[in-house]
């Protein structure tokens, strides 16, 4: 599945970049004009579960509140499967996670933000820096940004090291993870965007976990590939996703560790954007869902999420 989204993904980015330059050949201008900047790839600064090239603007504060909710249904609980859901309220009554966060705009490309997750207690601090910005002419035909984060999981010890014989001492860094992340992006038309985001995940501390079907043992480092879009339907509507995949050897054909793939819409309203999505992943912020996401769409463990955000100038 992986293969046939990357393959889709680069064969549209290519034919939309041979279009635009044919596009521009055909232009007979004698007058140069400066390449102008290409903004708003995308409305936020998340798209379905990642990260988008986008930053907050110079001194702006964007205050964002996601939540996830329970599995819509989830067809390996019991012979029953939706009568279950239906007590759930098809996963209504469940809060997966629930993110509250704050992202200030140093500059207009260097953000920082604060955030606290339900799921693993975890406290993060994050910076985005938009090092290349794409141009109108496609001179620059991509923006690329440089994203960093680190957690620190603030659950009781003995929810820590839950399930294992512990024979060592408690060790503070044990709490902390870390994820960096390159976003390259490009607004291919006025109607769609698209980006593929090369990933690292470090986890301290990791409970041992081997994946029964190839015996391949879980790793405190997990590379990942996600690849992700925006299409633009109105002006203030647009379908988004995103999809990322783990080349560790544990994930493979795991019945216990899946890659997070996020379908969803989003509504702009002003000086609101809403952003409603089904994913497989319980977490918010990439910390957890890559390396925690334990449900598949094959199964029908889908999980209804929304993102409120909001922007203040000051």
């Amino acid at each position: 599945m992986f293969r046939i989204l990357l393959c889709v993904f680069i064969l549209i980015f290519s034919l939309a970049t041979l279009a635009q330059d044919d596009l521009l050949s055909l232009v007979d201008d004698k007058k140069e004009e400066p390449s102008k900047k290409v903004y708003a790839t995308f409305k936020t600064y998340r798209l379905g579960n990642g990260q988008t090239i986008e930053t907050v603007k110079k001194k702006n504060l964007d205050y964002r509140i996601a939540h996830r909710f329970g599995s819509v249904y989830n067809s390996a609980s019991s012979a029953n499967a939706l009568n279950d859901a239906a007590h759930t309220a098809f996963g209504f009554d469940i809060a997966a996670d629930i993110r509250n966060s704050f992202d200030y705009g140093i500059l207009d490309n260097l953000t920082v933000g604060i955030g606290r997750s339900r799921f693993r207690e975890m406290v993060d601090a994050s910076f985005k820096w938009r090092f290349l910005t794409q141009t109108s002419d496609f001179k620059i035909p991509i923006s690329v940004a440089l994203y960093g984060d680190m957690g620190y999981t603030t659950m009781r010890t003995d929810n820590l090291y839950n399930g294992i014989v512990k024979d060592f001492p408690t060790n503070e860094s044990h709490r902390i993870n870390y994820f960096a992340q390159l976003i390259i992006a490009s607004k291919i038309t006025s109607w769609l965007s698209l980006q593929i985001l090369p990933s690292w995940s470090h986890r301290n501390y990791i409970k041992q976990s081997i994946n029964a079907n190839n015996g391949k043992e879980d790793a405190n480092d997990i590379f990942s590939l996600g690849i992700g879009g925006r299409v633009k339907i109105t002006k203030r509507l647009c379908i988004i996703g995103d999809y990322f995949y783990n080349f560790s050897p544990y994930f493979e054909n795991n019945p216990m560790a899946f890659n997070p793939l996020a379908l969803g819409f989003e509504i702009e309203t002003g000086g609101h954007v809403f952003s409603l999505l089904f994913t497989n992943s319980s977490a918010l912020i990439e910390n957890n869902f890559i390396p925690y996401t334990t449900d598949t769409w094959g199964k029908g463990q889908i999980k209804f999420g929304f993102c409120i955000s909001r922007t203040f100038a000051f």
